[in-house]
C-alpha cells in the first residue's frame, strides 16, 4: 500500500491547490481517510471466492456481506448528510474515522458468515461519511470553476485505494487468509485519525465549515424531500442509480469469473483487479484535457460506451488474458462518468450541498446492493456472462440520457 509521503506526491496536494493554501493539507487528510474507505470498499472484489470457500456457501450467497456494506453506507447517507450540514462537514467525518477503524478490525476477527456480515455492516455506517462529506466539504471551500479539477484530483485517493484493496486482499488473501487483509487497512485509518485531529485544533475555521442549519435536526432530514422534488436533483439521481447498479452489480464478480471461469489463484485476480485502477489513474493524469475537450455530457458518453464495450467483451471472451485491456479500459471509462456525475451532485443544490451530496452517494450505494444482490441470483443459476451483457446495455443507456437529456443548468455551471 502506498505511504503517507508517496500518496501526498500522487495527489499533488502539497503544492499549492487551486483552492484557499490551508486547504490542501485538510484536504491530503481526506484523501487518506478516502484511502482506506476505498480499500475496504472493493476488498471483497478479491477475497469473496475465499470467503464463499471457506463457510461453505455460493459465491452469491457469500455476496450477501458486500451487499450489507454497500446497503448499510448507503443508507447512512441520510444520516450523515444533515449532520455533516450541521456540526461540520469534516468534524463528522473524523468521528466517523474512528468507528470504521473499529468496525475494519472486526472484519478481521470475524469467525462466521453472518458475523462477517454484521462486521460489514457496521463497517459500511461508518465509512458513509467519508467521500461523500469530503466531496461536499470540497464544494464548500472550493470556488465552482475549478472544483472538477480538485475533485479529480482528490477521486486518485480513492482510486488508490481501491488498488490496495483489491491487490491487498488477493495477495494477503492468497498467503496468509482473508482475515489479514483488512489490518493494514485499520492501521492506515488510525493515520488518518491522527491527521484530521491536528487540523481540527489546529485550524478550526476550515475544518468545522458548516452551512446555516435548522435548529431542529428533525427538520433537516425534511430536506431531503425537498431536494428529491427538485427536476436537477431527481435526474441526477437516476442517472447515478442505474450507473451503480450496473457497473457494480457486475464489477463485484469480475473476480469471481477468473477465479472459477479460469482457475486464477487469490493472488492473480488481485492483480488483475488492480488493473481496473490504473484505468482510473490515466483519467486523474488527463483529467484536464479531457474535461475540457469533451464537456460533461459527452465525456460521462463516451465514459459509458468504453464501459460497455469491455462487459461485452469479457462476457465472451475465452482467453483470460483479454481481461487485462478490458478492465484497464473499464477503469479508465467509469472515471469519466462518475467524475461527471460527482460534480453535478455537487452543483445540483448549492443551498444543502452536504444533503445532496449525502443522497446522491445513498442513492448510489443502495442501488449497488440491490445490484449485488440481483445478479448473484443470476450468477449462481447462469454463470457471470449474461450479468455482464445485461451491465454493457444499461450503461450504454446511460450515456445516451447523459448525452441527450441533461438538464441546460448543469451543462452550464
Amino acid at each position: 500500500m502506498a505511504t503517507s509521503s508517496e500518496l501526498s506526491r500522487r495527489l499533488d496536494f502539497d503544492q499549492p491547490a487551486p483552492a484557499a493554501a490551508g486547504v490542501s493539507r485538510a484536504l491530503f487528510f481526506l484523501a487518506v481517510a478516502s484511502f482506506s474507505g476505498a480499500a475496504t470498499t472493493r476488498i471483497m472484489d478479491a477475497i469473496l471466492p475465499q470467503i464463499a470457500h471457506e463457510f461453505a456457501v455460493t459465491i452469491g450467497a457469500a455476496a450477501f456481506v458486500a451487499t450489507a456494506y454497500a446497503f448499510s453506507y448507503g443508507l447512512f447517507q441520510l444520516i450523515f448528510g444533515p449532520l455533516g450540514d450541521r456540526y461540520g462537514k469534516y468534524f463528522v467525518i473524523l468521528l466517523a474515522c474512528v468507528g470504521s477503524a473499529l468496525a475494519t478490525l472486526a472484519c478481521a476477527f470475524s469467525g462466521t458468515l453472518p458475523g462477517l456480515a454484521a462486521a460489514r455492516l457496521l463497517s459500511g455506517m461508518m465509512a458513509a461519511a467519508i467521500v461523500p462529506l469530503s466531496i461536499a466539504w470540497v464544494g464548500d471551500v472550493v470556488p465552482s470553476d475549478e472544483r472538477q479539477q480538485v475533485l479529480a484530483r482528490f477521486m486518485s485517493a480513492q482510486i488508490l485505494g481501491l488498488l490496495a484493496g483489491q491487490i491487498g486482499g488477493g495477495v494477503l488473501g492468497e498467503y496468509f487468509g482473508w482475515r489479514s487483509a483488512f489490518l493494514p487497512i485499520a492501521a492506515i485509518y488510525v493515520l488518518a485519525i491522527a491527521g484530521m485531529l491536528f487540523e481540527v485544533i489546529r485550524n478550526p475555521a476550515l475544518t468545522r465549515t458548516r452551512q446555516a442549519a435548522d435548529a431542529s435536526l428533525r427538520k433537516s432530514f425534511a430536506t431531503f424531500a425537498g431536494l428529491i422534488r427538485r427536476p436537477v436533483v431527481r435526474f441526477v439521481l437516476a442517472m447515478v442509480t442505474i450507473e451503480s447498479f450496473a457497473m457494480f452489480g457486475a464489477f463485484t464478480y469480475v473476480g469471481a469469473s477468473l477465479r472459477y471461469r479460469f482457475g486464477f489463484d487469490y493472488a492473480s485476480v488481485g492483480l488483475y483487479l488492480a488493473i481496473y485502477c490504473a484505468g482510473g489513474l490515466v483519467y486523474v493524469l488527463f483529467s484536464r484535457r479531457l474535461i475540457g475537450w469533451l464537456g460533461p455530457a459527452r465525456l460521462s458518453f463516451w465514459g459509458t460506451v468504453l464501459v460497455a464495450t469491455t462487459y461485452a467483451a469479457v462476457a465472451i471472451t475465452p482467453v483470460p488474458e483479454a481481461y487485462l485491456p478490458a478492465i484497464a479500459i473499464m477503469g479508465l471509462g467509469f472515471y469519466m462518468l462518475h467524475n461527471t456525475l460527482q460534480t453535478l451532485a455537487t452543483q445540483m443544490a448549492p443551498d444543502a450541498r452536504g444533503s445532496a451530496v449525502a443522497l446522491f452517494a445513498s442513492f448510489y450505494f443502495l442501488a449497488q446492493a440491490v445490484g449485488v444482490y440481483l445478479a448473484g441470483l443470476v450468477i449462481d443459476r447462469h454463470g457471470t456472462s449474461p450479468v455482464f451483457l445485461a451491465a454493457a446495455a444499461l450503461l450504454l443507456v446511460l450515456g445516451f440520457l447523459l448525452l441527450r437529456a441533461m438538464p441546460q443548468e448543469l451543462r452550464s455551471r
